[in-house]
């Protein structure tokens, strides 16, 4: 049982570790110029799935 919940742990680690550093790689290339802010905003709308949109009701 511990080892699973060390595997789980390990594996959440990865995932969080993942998603910062594809945060931080998204907001840096807006900072550089590579991509437009629109672009990021459209990408941030997508991966924010599980959130409701402001028009809905």
């Amino acid at each position: 049982m511990i080892e699973f919940l060390t595997d789980i742990g390990i594996a959440g680690f990865f995932f969080f570790l993942t998603k910062g550093l594809l945060w931080v790689a998204l907001f840096l290339l807006v900072y550089f110029g590579v991509i437009d802010k629109e672009k990021a905003r459209a990408v941030k709308n997508k991966l924010r799935f599980w959130k409701r949109s402001k028009n809905t009701p």
